[in-house]
């Protein structure tokens, strides 16, 4: 992942290898999820606030959403910002896959009902 992804976090741009790790966009179900195009390049803080769904990506805008929790922390600075996509179509991240993972972020539902004037 670090060759196919040019050695950088998806989401801040960070070069330092010993702090990137692979993370799955679908968690880990056997050979079937283990496919370049189900992964992101990211530093370790990030990967971990992507698992718990605290960050998302945007699967139409390819760009990073923050939960309202982390507003006024450092992650913040990402919120919005395009994530790095490999050239090689063949390893870039599954729009279907992020979809899904957007999907299952609440904080991102009650912002849609918020938008839409809908109480939850």
């Amino acid at each position: 992942m670090l060759i196919t992804h040019n050695g950088k976090c998806a989401i801040s741009g960070s070069d330092v290898e010993q702090a990137l790790e692979a993370a799955h966009i679908i968690p880990y179900l056997g050979s079937e999820t283990n496919h370049p195009s189900n992964g992101l390049l990211l530093r370790a803080d990030l990967h971990t606030l992507f698992d718990l769904n605290l960050i998302a990506i945007d699967p139409e805008e390819m760009t990073v959403l923050i939960a309202p929790s982390l507003r006024g922390k450092y992650c913040e600075e990402f919120a919005g910002k395009k994530i790095y996509i490999p050239e090689n179509p063949m390893y870039a991240p599954s729009k279907k896959a992020l979809k899904k993972r957007y999907e299952q972020c609440e904080w991102l539902k009650k912002k849609l009902l918020y938008h839409l004037n809908v109480s939850p």
